[in-house]
Parts: C-alpha cells; sequence; structure tokens
C-alpha cells in the first residue's frame, strides 16, 4: 500500500478542502474577480442610491398630498361637533358664514359650505388671487339666486359684489347627491360648480340628520382642482421631470404643468384624457403604466404594485417612471404618475458593471471543472443533513406532536464545519421546542385576555343600550309636560283679561322653560351614546392635540385668554398611539373650553390655560391645566354627569370620560401647580416603529 504525501492528506476542517481546491480558481480569477467585483459594487452602490433618491421624492410627494387632503376631514369632524352642540340653529347663515370664514384663514382649502334639504346654501370661496368671498342662496334675497359678496376684517358680511340668477331649487351637484347616496361621510367624484363651469373641484362632505332620521342637509369642504395642480406645481418647481394625478380611467386630477390639466373640447372646458397629452413624458408614462381598451384607459395588470429597478430612455434622457395607487386610505382612487431623470454616473456605470461582468464570465468557465469536483465532496454529507432535516419538517407539520427531534448522522469524518452545523441544529430544535411551549402559554393568556375585552365590551354596550330606553321613558311625560305647559302658555297669551294669582304666569312659563333645558340634555345623551363605538388608527396625540388647539382658536375664545403649549412642543418624537382622532379631539375641546368658561365664571385676573404631553414606559399622558378655581371639594369624578359649574350639564366631562373607556385609558383629575384645576388623559403607548 502506497502511503500518501502529507501534503496530499485531507485536511479534516472544511476550510482546509475549499483552501485547497480553490487555489488555483483564486490565481485565475483573481484579476478579473477584482475588476469585477469593483464596478458591480460601485453600480450597486450608484443603483442604491438613485432608487433612494427615487423612492424618496415618490414618498414625499405622496405625504404632502396626504397632508393637504386631510384637512377636509378634519373641518368637517370640527364642523359636525359644532352642529351637534346646538348652539347655533342651521338656519343662522351669518354664525356659520363667520365660522366657514375662520377656518378657511387656518386651512389650505378652497370652499367650505353647507347646503340645506330645502336648497338654502352658504358658502365661503377662497378665490384664485387668495380673495375670501361669501356665496349664498337663502331666503334673504329669494330662492334661486346666488348671492356673492365680500367679506370684512372679522367675517362679517360686506358689499355685494354679484347676484347670479337661475340657480336649481334642489342642490343637484355631486358634492351633495353623492353624499345623500352614500348616507355617510365620503369623497364626491370631480365635478364642475353650477355657477361657475370653468371651475372643477373635488369636495368631502358629511350628512346632517335630526334626531328622527330626517336629513337636514350637507356640510362639505372643496378642493378645486386647478389650485391643486398651481400647489403642485409649486413643489415639484426645483425638479425636472413630470408629476401626474390620475384617475385609473386616465383624466387627470392635477399635473405639476397645470396647463395640461384642463382641455377645451367643441367650445366646452374638459378634464384632459391622459392620452391627449403631446408632451413626450406623458406618454411614455401612459405607454408604460396604461393599456388602451375599448371603453378607455386602465392601468396594466401589476403596474401599480412593480418596484422600478432601471431607467428608461425617452428622447435621450434616462428617466425613472413610477406609478403607484394613491388616496386609497383617503377613500380616493388615484394613480400617482412620475417621471424623474436619472443621474449621469449611474448610466455610466452600468455600462462599466456590464464590460466586467463578460470578461468575469470568460474567467469563471475555466474554473467550472474545479468547482464541480469541490461540489462534489460536500453533497454526501449535505444529503445526510437534509434527510435529516426532511424527517424534522414532516415532524412539524403535526403541532400535536410533544417536542421535536433532529438525527443526520453527520461525524467527525464529514468535517469539523458540517458536525458543527449538525450539532447547531440540533440546539436549535431543542430551543424550539423550549419556545413552543412559551409561546402555547402566552397564547393561552392572549385568549384569556380577549374573552375579559369582549366581555368589558359587551357590559358597555348593554349599559348604553339600558340608557338609552332610560332617556326615552323620561323623554315621554316630559313632552307631556313641555306640550302642556306651552299650550297653557299660548292660551293665556290670548286671553290677557283671565285673572290669574300672582307669579303663576312667570312659574308656568320657568316649568316649559325647564322641560325644554330637560329635554335637550336628553337629545344630546342620545347623541352620544350614539357614538360610543371607536374606530382606532394609529395616530400622533401630538398632532391631535394640535388639531384640537386649532379648531379651538378659530372659535370663541376669551381674548384674555393664554394657552400655553410650551409642554406639548418640548418632545420632538411622535406619541403614537392607537385610537379615533375625532373623539380625542372632541375630549380635548371640551376639556379647554370648559376650562375657559370656569375662569371666565370665576372672574380669574390673567386667565392661563397650559398642556402638557408627557411619556412613561407604558403610556402618553396628556395634561390641561388651569389657574383658576380648581375643582370643588365635594366633585366626584366618577359620578355620571357631574358638573363643577353652577347650571352645568356635565356632558364635558362625560364626553372624557366616555372617551377614555373607549380608549382602554384613564382620566385623572387634581390640582395644578397653580391652584387650579389639573385633568391627566392616560393613553396606552404604541411601539415608536410601526411593524409590517
Amino acid at each position: 500500500m502506497l502511503l500518501r504525501p502529507s501534503w496530499l492528506r485531507v485536511p479534516r476542517h472544511l476550510a482546509g478542502r475549499v483552501v485547497l481546491a480553490n487555489s488555483l480558481q483564486v490565481l485565475l480569477l483573481g484579476g478579473s474577480l477584482s475588476w469585477f467585483a469593483y464596478s458591480l459594487g460601485r453600480h450597486n452602490g450608484l443603483m442604491v442610491s438613485e432608487q433612494i433618491r427615487q423612492v424618496t421624492v415618490v414618498q414625499e410627494l405622496s405625504q404632502r398630498l396626504s397632508q393637504r387632503l386631510s384637512a377636509p376631514r378634519t373641518i368637517n369632524a370640527l364642523n359636525l361637533l359644532e352642529i351637534q352642540s346646538g348652539h347655533h340653529p342651521l338656519n343662522d347663515y351669518d354664525h356659520y358664514a363667520r365660522l366657514f370664514w375662520q377656518q378657511m384663514r387656518v386651512f389650505p382649502v378652497a370652499y367650505i359650505n353647507y347646503g340645506g334639504s330645502s336648497g338654502d346654501f352658504v358658502g365661503v370661496e377662497r378665490s384664485d388671487n387668495g380673495e375670501l368671498l361669501l356665496n349664498e342662496d337663502t331666503p334673504r334675497q329669494g330662492r334661486g339666486r346666488m348671492a356673492v359678496y365680500s367679506l370684512k376684517a372679522h367675517g362679517e358680511r360686506g358689499r355685494l359684489l354679484e347676484l347670479i340668477p337661475g340657480m336649481t331649487s334642489f342642490h343637484q351637484e355631486a358634492w351633495y347627491a353623492d353624499t345623500v347616496r352614500a348616507g355617510r361621510s365620503t369623497w364626491s367624484s370631480i365635478y364642475s360648480w353650477e355657477d361657475k363651469p370653468e371651475i372643477f373641484s373635488i369636495a368631502y362632505n358629511t350628512p346632517i340628520y335630526a334626531a328622527d332620521g330626517r336629513l337636514r342637509g350637507v356640510i362639505g369642504v372643496d378642493m378645486v382642482l386647478s389650485q391643486l395642480s398651481t400647489w403642485l406645481a409649486g413643489i415639484w418647481t426645483q425638479r425636472d421631470g413630470l408629476a401626474l394625478l390620475v384617475e385609473p380611467d386616465g383624466r387627470l386630477v392635477a399635473s405639476s404643468r397645470p396647463a395640461d390639466t384642463l382641455t377645451r373640447l367643441n367650445g366646452q372646458l374638459q378634464r384632459t384624457p391622459l392620452q391627449a397629452l403631446r408632451d413626450p413624458l406623458a406618454q411614455a408614462l401612459r405607454r408604460a403604466k396604461f393599456e388602451q381598451t375599448a371603453a378607455g384607459l386602465r392601468p396594466r395588470a401589476g403596474v401599480l404594485e412593480a418596484i422600478r429597478t432601471e431607467p428608461v430612455r425617452i428622447n435621450g434622457r434616462e428617466l425613472y417612471i413610477d406609478a403607484s395607487p394613491w388616496g386609497r386610505e383617503e377613500g380616493l382612487n388615484w394613480v400617482l404618475l412620475t417621471a424623474v431623470p436619472a443621474d449621469q454616473s449611474t448610466s455610466a456605470s452600468q455600462r462599466n458593471a456590464r464590460v466586467a461582468l463578460l470578461l468575469s464570465s470568460l474567467a469563471l468557465l475555466l474554473a467550472v471543472r474545479l468547482a464541480s469536483l469541490q461540489i462534489l465532496g460536500l453533497l454526501q454529507p449535505l444529503k445526510r443533513l437534509q434527510g435529516g432535516a426532511t424527517e424534522l419538517a414532516g415532524r412539524l407539520e403535526h403541532p400535536e406532536a410533544d417536542a421535536l427531534q433532529f438525527h443526520s448522522g453527520i461525524s467527525g469524518a464529514d468535517g469539523a464545519e458540517m458536525e458543527a452545523l449538525a450539532n447547531a441544529i440540533s440546539q436549535l430544535v431543542t430551543r424550539f421546542n423550549s419556545q413552543n411551549d412559551d409561546l402555547r402559554r402566552s397564547a393561552e393568556r392572549e385568549r384569556l385576555r380577549e374573552a375579559q375585552t369582549l366581555a368589558l365590551l359587551q357590559n358597555k354596550l348593554r349599559s348604553s343600550l339600558e340608557a338609552a330606553a332610560v332617556a326615552h321613558e323620561i323623554n315621554q311625560p316630559l313632552s307631556v309636560v313641555l306640550w302642556n305647559s306651552q299650550l297653557l302658555l299660548e292660551q293665556l297669551n290670548s286671553q290677557p283679561e283671565t285673572p290669574l294669582p300672582a307669579g303663576w304666569r312667570e312659574r308656568i312659563s320657568s316649568i316649559s322653560q325647564e322641560a325644554e333645558r330637560v329635554v335637550a340634555t336628553i337629545e344630546t345623551m342620545r347623541t352620544l351614546l350614539r357614538n360610543v363605538q371607536t374606530d382606532p388608527q394609529r395616530l400622533d396625540l401630538r398632532e391631535v392635540a394640535r388639531s384640537a388647539l386649532l379648531y379651538l382658536r378659530s372659535g370663541e375664545l376669551p381674548p384674555d385668554l393664554t394657552i400655553d403649549e410650551q409642554g406639548l412642543e418640548a418632545g420632538a418624537e411622535p406619541a403614537w398611539i392607537a385610537g379615533d382622532a375625532v373623539q380625542i379631539q372632541i375630549a380635548i375641546v371640551n376639556l379647554v373650553r370648559n376650562a375657559a368658561q370656569a375662569l371666565i365664571e370665576a372672574g380669574t385676573t390673567a386667565p392661563w390655560i397650559g398642556l402638557e404631553l408627557n411619556r412613561d414606559a407604558e403610556a402618553w399622558t396628556l395634561s390641561v391645566a388651569d389657574n383658576g378655581p380648581g375643582f370643588p371639594p365635594a366633585f366626584n369624578a366618577e359620578a355620571p354627569l357631574e358638573s363643577t359649574r353652577a347650571g352645568g350639564s356635565g356632558l364635558g366631562l362625560f364626553v372624557v370620560r366616555t372617551t377614555m373607556e373607549n380608549h382602554r385609558g384613564a382620566a385623572l383629575f387634581g390640582t395644578s401647580s397653580a391652584g387650579g384645576a389639573l385633568v391627566h388623559l392616560r393613553f396606552p403607548a404604541e411601539p415608536s416603529t410601526q411593524l409590517t
């Protein structure tokens, strides 16, 4: 038997075996692979940087669009709250004109309006030059004629600028008709204004219903397409290329080139279809992302979900083109199209990488034989590992099995690394068995917690239904008392000569007024009970508080009241919670409004209200403090409809407590450092980074 030289003995470690087999390959491929690696690395780095740049452009544009179209939702929620408060009837057109004027000065929208079910209409419009105008079609000037007024410094009606006759006796535009048909808050289809057919807009609207379910009217907020295109051109002005917002049928909603948005066909102004644009970039976007059908354009299958990897060449320029769905979370079905030029260094690196790849491929062909021999030496132990892994996978298909077992048949003769790999898999199986036991126990605890939560919601719903039933039973006799007292007052007023004991007429009038107050309170309670459901979403509590303060400042707060936001703005990180933004805004508005009323009634000198936001390990806490008289000693925070003010209904604090219960939080009451009232709203904190 011949003895092999020591340098031919097979090393025990796989690393030695690989070095022995690959020495020649390294010498052969070293130069070519080094060049290829350098070229490919540089190219990949530039490509990643370019793709990040392109994605950043689109994401920034998408986020800024979302921010701009979020304003109508906020305005409608605030106006619905104002209407439901009952402070002003819907036919108080002057009040709502001033309210719309205040909101138009704060929010970047084109139109805020209310249309009644009888055809009356009042709205505040922002013209293209930024001037705010009042449009009114009410019995004041005769129905069927739109009066256009200027607005004074504080939102009062100014001089009559124009009187437009021939308005329809009933609202027929999409903002009203689409909302009534939907029966809920919704975006309308794009439509042209009845009094100004050259203006196209889209509106977010909310129907208003009476307690008996009868439609009273619709409130809405318009976004004018021409103004949206002007805004888009403004944020796109530093970039070359093109940005378009289109509907799935290819009709333009907005363009970074505003002149392309509308076109005149047969003497009539219409929205421009994508296929009618002559711009090469627009046509490239149409060909790449849309296809022609008998009914018109439609997005190509899969392009809205595709990830761009390479630029395309258009008129000698390389550009990244992108199409992505936009607005689904807003209830819209639009497509965002962008064409952004690629960096020149990226194109050059792509050509160099192709040359390097070709030369390296030739060198790799020479090493194929050596590589195949090396692979054959590893196949046998890998097959045994595969057999053990297959057996392990079969055991995983039976979750009722108590524990997993792994057998590979690998020994030291197969290489130290193979042996270590088999041992690592065995350890992994052991850890899996342990963690699987932990997961089962955790799942059981989670099922118990879900059952407890369901029971809590059921009890809450039962309590709401019982409260609603009690309110109904109380309302029946109160209605009789109110009706009889009003009937008696009418009879007494019609027969002033009828003698009555002293003070009887005043007492009967007092009975009628107090009965009306109780009936109004019961109706408000019913409204609250109909809105106990919560629509939780991931939101920033700091932004919700800012929106609530923005609304309060647009209302009627005392001019000498100081709102201190330093504690709210102290932190920079988002205050992520899971909740319903509208309910939380309503709760904050009630707290600040109650505090302001308490300061006014107490005659506090230099009235002050401060807001502060703090974070601990488990929750975000929003604190509202003032320098007023504070809560009375006998105040019971848990008592239903408890009020701290004489004549107060307690509904404000009831809204706050109900909101915190709906969000699995807590409302804590105390004394501020200034000696006034202090309320902590404590919300469970969400993770800083959203998991996907």
